[in-house]
């Protein structure tokens, strides 16, 4: 996939990052960053985007979460016991999870109907009305849930027995597999997160100067 960059490959990772970051603010504080979490849930209805960074609204600002989240997790200036260890297993457990739907005959189909739904109801309530994360929430219990290995997400209980909070915790999950589906369209691999971790992270630094110009297949489609 020569046509696309290392900052489209940063854009989407730090995609799942954001992610990452809001389903441990959650699990543990019960909120997270509002202008994150609906650009990740956006991110979902976003099939035919223009280039990388427009899966995220086309705004650098939208990704900031994640951007700070990557750069604190990867940097080798960052203490090691600093860093979130949930995190950076919600990551890979994201990113392991997308290949395993991929492989597994008719599940991005579903999922992919489940978001149709969900955006069927976004039209009638409005587009981040509890309703539509609920149903967002259940289209990843009934597709993702099953699959192993499975996303372990640990928090504190009155937050993880809250069912809006749980529903948005599901819903996120199932917009960083968005992320990762991206990821992967655009060059990603986790060998590359090893041995192209400095690009990653002089990828992400550079956010600011704009996005690349470069068309990631459509998401979901069950002909990519």
């Amino acid at each position: 996939m020569s046509e696309y960059t290392d900052q489209d490959r940063a854009i989407a990772l730090i995609g799942i990052y954001q992610t990452a970051k809001m389903v441990y603010d959650l699990a543990t504080t019960g909120n997270t960053n509002d202008k994150a979490f609906q650009t990740s849930i956006d991110s979902l209805f976003c099939d035919q985007p223009d280039n990388t960074l427009a899966v995220y609204g086309g705004e650098v600002e939208n990704i900031q979460l994640g951007v700070n989240t990557l750069l604190a997790q990867m940097s080798s200036d960052q203490a090691i016991q600093n860093r979130n260890v949930e995190v950076t297993r919600y990551v890979l457990s994201m990113i392991i999870l997308e290949k395993k739907l991929n492989q597994i005959e008719g599940k991005m189909g579903a999922i992919y109907s489940g978001l149709e739904t969900a955006r069927a109801q976004r039209e009638h309530f409005s587009d981040f009305h509890e309703n539509v994360i609920a149903s967002l929430a259940n289209t990843y219990s009934k597709n993702v849930s099953d699959v192993s290995p499975r996303v372990m997400v640990n928090g504190q209980h009155g937050h993880l027995q809250n069912s809006a909070v749980a529903n948005k915790i599901r819903a996120l999950l199932l917009a960083g597999i968005r992320s990762a589906t991206l990821w992967r369209q655009v060059g990603g691999s986790r060998w590359g997160l090893i041995w192209s971790r400095k690009k990653y992270l002089r990828a992400a630094q550079a956010l600011s100067r704009g996005p690349q110009d470069s068309q990631p297949p459509s998401f979901f489609n069950p002909d990519n």
